[in-house]
């Protein structure tokens, strides 16, 4: 036991994320889950208790070094990578990255909603779509802002925006799925035991037949 409470936690993608942004410069705690709100929260969502404490294991792994500086109403603690960071951020960037996940409650929901009502559902839909409009409305401010001021980092718009092309086109996705969601919810006359209906069939054939992610010419090209 002693011997694993002595030892120092692997890095997580998360870790990672941090010693990323601590790349670009040094950061108080509170900076850099502000940063991280800001520009990674809609693809790497984390709590700030989270955030807070990877920061303290970033340092003792030696990835980055605390240092206590005084802030404008009390000492505030500033972050920084070290070599040691740097080099294993390079060799983080340089391995496979972990497969893809989706997070919607909305759609848990869905998957469960024959244990509830249909007025349960729609609701759960109808909220995700808000939601999801919320999100892409506050997208939109910040990159008009982009567009007028260049950021805090303008050097980096050719990758923040690949990234907000993404998650935009992602919510745009998310928010028609509600919509036509909703419009065959109100085909069904409960949640209950209704089976494979004849639109949810040609949707299912629909993919079936369709050419698989990857197989368009550019990419085919793209293979080694």
């Amino acid at each position: 036991m002693e011997y694993f409470q002595g030892m120092t936690s692997r890095p997580t993608s998360t870790s990672f994320a941090l010693l990323g942004l601590l790349g670009l410069r040094p950061w108080t705690a509170y900076e850099l889950v502000t940063q991280v709100r800001r520009n990674l929260y809609a693809i790497w969502p984390r709590s700030e208790a989270h955030l807070y404490a990877e920061l303290k294991r970033i340092v003792e792994r030696g990835h980055a070094t605390a240092e206590v500086v005084d802030g404008v109403r009390r000492q505030r603690t500033r972050y920084a990578i070290t070599a040691e960071g740097r080099a294993a951020l390079r060799e983080w960037l340089g391995t496979e990255p972990a497969a893809p996940l989706i997070e919607v409650e909305g759609i848990l929901r869905l998957f469960l909603a024959d244990q509830g009502s249909t007025e349960d559902l729609r609701a759960a839909l109808e909220s995700t779509a808000r939601q999801a409009s919320e999100i892409y409305a506050r997208g939109a401010v910040l990159a008009e802002e982009v567009l007028n001021s260049g950021g805090p980092f303008p050097q980096r718009l050719h990758l923040t925006e690949r990234v907000s092309a993404f998650y935009a086109a992602y919510l745009r996705l998310l928010i028609e799925w509600c919509d036509e969601t909703l419009e065959e919810v109100e085909t069904w006359p409960d949640t209950r035991d209704i089976g494979l209906t004849p639109q949810a069939r040609e949707r299912l054939e629909r993919l079936v037949a369709a050419e698989e992610p990857g197989s368009s010419p550019r990419s085919q090209l793209a293979e080694p």
